[in-house]
């Protein structure tokens, strides 16, 4: 359930390739659109993502939710 402290982000999934595995892998970019402003965050998870923008935009991480579907690159 949300409440009115929540932070809704879209997220993105971006094809990549591990290069180390050789194996295909889903990069992770968060973000939320605000007038004329964007904050975003990416990493190779979706909680390295989250966690991130937590860190950048100084807020609570439990607050952070998801839209979904996600948008695929």
């Amino acid at each position: 359930m949300l409440d009115s402290s929540d932070i809704i982000l879209n997220v993105k999934t971006v094809p990549a390739f591990d290069t180390e595995k050789m194996c295909p892998h889903t990069a992770y970019t968060v973000y939320q659109t605000l007038e004329d402003t964007i904050k975003i965050a990416s990493g190779w998870t979706l909680k390295d993502a989250l966690d991130l923008y937590a860190r950048l935009y100084n807020c609570n991480r439990n607050a952070l939710k998801v839209k979904r579907p996600f948008i695929q690159q």
